[in-house]
């Protein structure tokens, strides 16, 4: 996959985002979305985790052509692209104080939990999940996709 340049790093999009919080709070509003991380968005400021899902760690390097760039670099650019200028779904599922928000995310109606393992640039985060992505997560490494390629 031909990800955009490095340039697209912290660009910041207009989306709608609707949050359907668990108890009232439901509402939809016009936001800025960022990509914080392969598994992180910010939206109007308040950072939301992606739900059962585990970016790359910063010094974990994937190295392809003889260069090594940071497997977490990749999967932020991935996430920044499936997400592009459309509209975001967020269902939270875990909204406790002392943590960032945790949410099934959507775009087009795909799982962006879904996408970031099945390509190979994040993990299934099984503590949280209880295992809901593993079967995704075994096939990327079993094909060898994403940051499978070089480990």
């Amino acid at each position: 996959m031909n990800l955009p340049s490095a340039a697209l790093r912290g660009f910041h999009r207009m989306a709608l985002v609707a949050l359907l919080m668990p108890l009232g709070g439901h509402g939809a509003m016009a936001a800025e979305v960022s990509v914080v991380a392969g598994d992180r968005i910010e939206v109007q400021g308040r950072e939301i985790h992606l739900w059962g899902v585990r970016a790359p760690e910063a010094d974990a390097l994937c190295n392809g052509n003889g260069q090594g760039e940071p497997c977490a670099r990749v999967s932020h650019r991935l996430l920044e692209t499936l997400i592009g200028k459309d509209e975001v779904i967020c269902i939270v599922k875990d909204g406790r104080p002392d943590k960032p928000v945790s949410a099934q995310c959507s775009v087009d109606g795909a799982d962006l939990g879904h996408l970031m393992i099945t390509s190979g640039w994040a993990t299934d985060d099984r503590a949280e999940s209880a295992g809901f992505y593993e079967l995704q997560e075994q096939a990327a490494r079993a094909e060898r996709v994403g940051m499978w390629k070089y480990r």
